[in-house]
């Protein structure tokens, strides 16, 4: 069975990284993926950005802002603050599962702190540096690289990964077989119609992250 994973929330229908988003594409996704990153005031917070210019009616670095202050902001005009990873792993109803994506590093501890009591559980992240850190802290969390090039196999096996996350224009047949030959699953991003979805599905791969719920219908 294909795995829907909601990016963000389902980005595309959902004020992307809030806890609304979480709670609204629950009924749809076989599991949430967030972005992870610190604030001001060191906690880890769901926003994809370094600023909040982009998503919220504020302006400013993540960075240089305190959670408090975060919380207070609309996402997307929507009411929802940015909320903390562990408000939004709290939002997880059980037997959906979380994918958190580390946007820098550092971050290990803290987020494998705040998503304790989430049972299906991936970390993933561009950054090799930040997933070794995670297997570092917890040899037995369940890691995904993600790339935008048909690459990163060998990359990901030594990192100790269980899948793999390409760009869905670098997600061939060929890769994924090539994936599924060294025992990585493959979870393609970011899909936004049911062509793709498609297509995907007959490449045989393990996992979609959608922008919205109705790509795999």
């Amino acid at each position: 069975m294909l795995r829907l994973i909601a990016h963000r929330g389902f980005a595309a229908t959902h004020p992307e990284n809030t806890v609304r988003a979480v709670w609204l594409a629950a009924a749809d996704a076989d599991a949430i993926e967030v972005d992870a990153r610190r604030c001001g005031s060191g906690e880890v917070v769901a926003i994809h950005d370094e600023t909040v210019d982009r998503v919220t009616d504020g302006t400013g670095a993540v960075a240089d802002l305190t959670a408090e202050e975060l919380a207070e902001l609309s996402v997307q005009r929507s009411g929802a603050g940015v909320p903390t990873l562990e408000a939004v792993a709290a939002a997880v109803p059980a037997g959906v599962g979380l994918v958190v994506e580390l946007k820098e590093p550092g971050l290990a501890s803290a987020v494998l702190e705040a998503v304790a009591g989430v049972d299906d559980l991936v970390v993933c992240s561009f950054l090799p540096a930040a997933l070794r850190q995670c297997r570092a802290v917890d040899p037995d969390v369940a890691l995904a690289l993600n790339v935008v090039e048909a690459t990163g196999l060998e990359e990901a096996l030594d990192l100790g990964c269980a899948g793999v996350q390409p760009n869905v224009e670098a997600c061939s047949p060929g890769f994924v077989q090539q994936a599924h030959e060294a025992s990585l699953r493959v979870t393609p991003w970011t899909v936004e119609d049911r062509e793709t979805a498609r297509a995907l599905r007959a490449s045989g791969v393990d996992g979609i992250i959608a922008d919205r719920a109705d790509v795999d219908g």
